[in-house]
């Protein structure tokens, strides 16, 4: 199997964990065609003709030799993209498509459900398979092994957001034992009035050393989220951190009461962290169920199962089931 992804490479890491994940079950079989400038020589290109840069893009594009093409996010230029090919566009957050830009794609699914009327005004509607959510990537997103117990009561790991400022606000004005962990803070008057609540951003790679120092961590979706589930969600679930977080539509469809609380006020959710933090026991099946829903039915692998069905071999979609039940790739020929 020839894979290419077609993605942004964003600091978020979902490109990255897609691409992660494809080249466990796919080893040497997978190019990531970025979207955006990954390097130095590649962004004065960019900066100096926008237009030939993009070009050049889709000419790559249409000249690859490949199976299957995942893109993540839509660009206006997609539409001189070849219409013969087996093409999936995964649309994440706020869509961003015109009419008659969808012809490339056999295959579009979106990640937040709230934006699947706009979605379906601009494409043509046999091209929309429904909802493809975030996930996590096993092999990154997994417990921390400190011999330390955690020694801090509530974390948070996210970008300012005008949503998240005021539950925010409301959690550290309650005087709880919350540490911020995220970018733009700087900004507002919330970390001038509370400098010691707040810390830098953090990347992939160190955050289940973070998490491991908290007994909860909170999850405030950001503004851009109607319906979806964010991926730190899945991330946490599978960092196996008991997990309190704000109530969206369609939570239900991943996730049930047993592995994470959720809540539609500051105040309830306030409450529900206070109650972990005294039934500790509680609080670790919570972990322990949460981990398991996440690794049995949400890991990348099984988003591209769902992405790719029908369109793989049989000895490539046999590996890929495989990596979903064991959270991992099992060793084995795909051709």
């Amino acid at each position: 199997m020839k894979i290419l992804l077609v993605a942004k490479p964003w600091k978020g890491g979902l490109a990255k964990y897609i691409f992660q994940s494809l080249n466990d079950v796919f080893p040497h079989q997978v190019q990531w065609l970025p979207t955006y400038p990954d390097n130095v020589a590649e962004y004065l290109r960019y900066r100096h003709d926008k237009s030939a840069w993009l070009d050049q893009l889709i000419t790559s594009i249409n000249q690859a030799e490949y199976d299957v093409a995942i893109f993540i996010n839509h660009l206006s230029i997609f539409k001189k993209l070849r219409t013969d090919r087996h093409n999936i566009l995964w649309m994440t957050d706020a869509p961003s498509i015109k009419l008659g830009e969808d012809d490339a794609f056999e295959r579009i699914f979106i990640s937040d459900l709230g934006y699947e009327q706009k979605l379906l005004a601009n494409i043509s509607e046999p091209r929309y398979h429904g909802e493809l959510a975030f996930g996590c990537y096993p092999r990154l997103h997994q417990p921390a092994q400190l011999i330390q117990k955690p020694s801090r009561d509530i974390c948070f790991i996210g970008n300012k957001d005008p949503l998240r400022d005021n539950w925010l606000k409301y959690l550290i004005n309650q005087k709880t034992d919350i540490q911020i962990y995220g970018n733009y803070f700087l900004r507002t008057a919330l970390f001038w009035r509370n400098p010691s609540n707040f810390y830098p951003g953090v990347n992939n790679e160190r955050m289940k050393y973070i998490y491991a120092k908290y007994r909860i961590s909170i999850n405030i979706h950001a503004k851009v989220v109607k319906q979806g589930t964010n991926m730190r969600t899945f991330e946490c679930a599978a960092y196996g951190i008991p997990q309190v977080t704000d109530y969206r539509p369609g939570f239900s469809d991943f996730f049930d009461s047993t592995a994470i609380l959720t809540s539609k006020t500051p105040d309830e959710m306030l409450k529900q962290v206070q109650y972990l933090l005294v039934n500790t026991n509680e609080a670790a099946k919570i972990a322990a169920n949460a981990r398991q829903q996440v690794l049995s039915k949400h890991t990348y692998y099984h988003r591209i199962l769902q992405a790719t069905q029908g369109w793989l071999t049989h000895a490539a979609e046999y590996k890929l089931q495989q990596a979903c039940i064991s959270g991992y790739p099992q060793e084995a020929s795909c051709r």
